[in-house]
């Protein structure tokens, strides 16, 4: 092969692996925002703008122990309500944030911290199963789990 096509040829196959590898970091960047814009509709109380995020049959699934068993509750996010007068921030850590892409498929793995008014509640993992419609990545499923001990408090 000539020296001149085979740079042709390389330089191409590069692009195209720029080009996707952008493209993956785009996604996972987009899948991140979801988590991001769902803390944020928490913390404004804005109901419309916390189930905009979710598909229309997406489940919540909670996992916590009590006195070392198992206990498991699950939910429609479209019974969600925030209470008034009550300011839920939650807090995505710094570390241990991980987002896996596949297609139209995205999980985001994140360990996070919880504040009720101002007041340290507990901490815990949020994953996002999250699928890409026309109108941009929504959540198929969330679980998380609700942890007391073993929180670094900020």
């Amino acid at each position: 092969m000539k020296p001149l096509l085979r740079l042709l040829i390389l330089t191409f196959l590069y692009g195209l692996s720029l080009s996707g590898s952008a493209y993956a970091q785009d996604a996972r960047k987009e899948a991140l925002q979801v988590a991001h814009d769902l803390f944020a509709a928490m913390e404004k109380s804005d109901t419309t703008a916390f189930r905009k995020l979710f598909l229309p049959d997406a489940m919540v699934y909670t996992v916590r122990e009590k006195e070392g068993q198992p206990i498991l509750a699950s939910r429609s996010p479209f019974t969600d309500k925030f209470r008034p007068g009550t300011v839920i921030k939650e807090r995505m850590k710094a570390t241990g944030v991980e987002v896996q892409v596949q297609g139209r498929m995205a999980v985001v793995w994140a360990p996070y911290d919880l504040w009720v008014n101002d007041v340290f509640s507990h901490c815990g993992v949020d994953v996002f199963t999250l699928i890409k419609t026309s109108e941009g990545w929504r959540i198929a499923s969330l679980s998380y789990t609700l942890e007391q001990k073993g929180c670094e408090v900020p």
